[in-house]
């Protein structure tokens, strides 16, 4: 048993470690989303609802013009 133990230590089993950061990324794909959601959702003082706005507005009068 030791000696698999430390087979599989020296070999530096890396099988999970792709899916750990892909979750990381994930999370933190996430948290930021939160993050900017609770921004726009804030409304008034400065929230960034109207920005938001603002911008999309400016985007469709982008892509409107291009036709």
């Amino acid at each position: 048993m030791a000696r698999i133990w430390t087979w599989m230590v020296a070999r530096g089993n890396d099988r999970g470690q792709g899916t750990v950061e892909y979750f990381l990324v994930i999370l933190a794909a996430t948290a930021l989303a939160l993050v900017a959601l609770k921004w726009v959702q804030s409304g008034g003082g400065g929230g960034g609802g109207g920005v938001l706005g603002g911008l999309f507005g400016k985007v469709i009068d982008w892509v409107a013009g291009k036709f």
